[in-house]
């Protein structure tokens, strides 16, 4: 029975839940943005940003969001995060130029994205809430199936 209970809690020790890393660089600015699989932003999580042959350039921590913006003119970076035991994730970044045309649109047309771009953030932050309401019925469910278990243990030793 000891063996059995170790050998099922062990694994939840050895669990080590994925980092994402998220880069953006564009026009001299690269925007850094990590989460974890759970899609909770890596809190005050530290970062380095190296040039191509390996120099530490820049060196700090993630927001409240897990974001940071910094401004460079440098065009191939590789990004560091480290989230702490063990959870390290590096990606690396070049500046590509694209020909683009620039339509100039009118005030309408902005007035509509933007309202539009509302409405998503909304919609994205109603997701979200959702996410964490079925999180506590993960716990709940495990919380159940761990004590069925044990019932079902108890049972058959009898």
């Amino acid at each position: 029975m000891k063996k059995f209970l170790l050998i099922s809690i062990i694994p939840i020790f050895l669990f080590a839940h994925k980092i994402n890393l998220f880069l953006d660089y564009e026009n001299g600015n690269l925007f850094i943005n990590s989460y974890f699989a759970n899609a909770k932003g890596c809190i005050n999580c530290k970062f380095e940003i190296k040039d191509k042959d390996g120099n530490l350039i820049f060196s700090d921590v993630l927001n409240e969001n897990g974001e940071y913006n910094y401004k460079t003119n440098i065009e191939e970076l590789t990004v560091v995060v480290d989230a702490g035991a063990g959870h390290i994730v590096s990606k690396e970044v070049k500046e590509t130029i694209k020909d683009e045309k620039v339509e100039v649109s009118s005030n309408d047309e902005m007035n509509k994205l933007q309202e539009e771009n509302k409405q998503l953030k909304n919609h994205i932050k109603v997701l979200e809430e959702q996410l964490n309401y079925f999180e506590i019925f993960k716990v709940i469910f495990g919380l159940i199936l761990i004590a069925l278990i044990f019932i079902f243990l108890k049972r058959v030793k009898r």
